[in-house]
C-alpha cells in the first residue's frame, strides 16, 4: 500500500483472508480522511511493504532445565588462599569450583568461575540448588 508518512494497524491473531481485506479497507479510510476520495472496488491496492511484530512460544523451554556441573573450573583442584574478612583478619579460605557445592558446604570459602565470583563468609553455608544456582544461607547475628 502506498501512503507516505501513515500507518495500517492489523489487530493480532491468525493472519487470513479477512486480515488482508481489513488491510485493504483500513487503508481505504485512511486515504478517504487525507485527500477526500478512495479508490472505486476495481482499483486493485497494493502491498508495496509490510513489517511484522510477532512472538514465538517454543515447543519445549530454551533454558536448559540443569546446568552440566561435571566440569572442573581452571583451578584443577583444591587450594586455599588468606583472604581478608574485615573484622574477623585473615582466614585460609578454600577456593572451589561450582561442582563442590554439591554438598553443603560451609563458609569461608571462594567460589571461582570464569565470569564470577562468589564469596561464603565465615559462618554462612553455601550449596547448589536443583537448577544449579548457589544459594548462600548467612549466619543469623547475635
Amino acid at each position: 500500500m502506498r501512503f507516505a508518512g501513515r500507518t495500517v494497524l492489523v489487530a493480532g491473531g491468525t493472519v487470513g483472508a479477512g486480515t488482508v481485506a481489513g488491510l485493504a479497507e483500513g487503508f481505504g479510510r485512511e486515504h478517504e480522511r487525507t485527500y477526500g476520495h478512495r479508490a472505486g472496488p476495481d482499483e486493485p491496492v497494493e502491498i508495496v511493504s509490510l513489517r511484522v511484530i510477532a512472538q514465538g512460544i517454543p515447543d519445549r523451554p530454551r533454558v536448559p532445565e540443569r546446568l552440566r556441573l561435571d566440569r572442573p573450573g581452571p583451578g584443577g583442584g583444591p587450594a586455599t588462599r588468606r583472604v581478608y574478612f574485615g573484622d574477623l583478619g585473615w582466614r585460609q579460605t578454600p577456593i572451589l569450583d561450582r561442582p563442590d557445592l554439591r554438598e553443603a558446604r560451609g563458609g569461608p570459602c571462594i567460589v571461582e568461575e570464569y565470569d564470577a565470583t562468589c564469596v561464603v563468609p565465615p559462618g554462612a553455608r553455601a550449596a547448589l540448588d536443583a537448577s544449579g544456582n548457589i544459594v548462600v544461607e548467612l549466619a543469623a547475628e547475635i
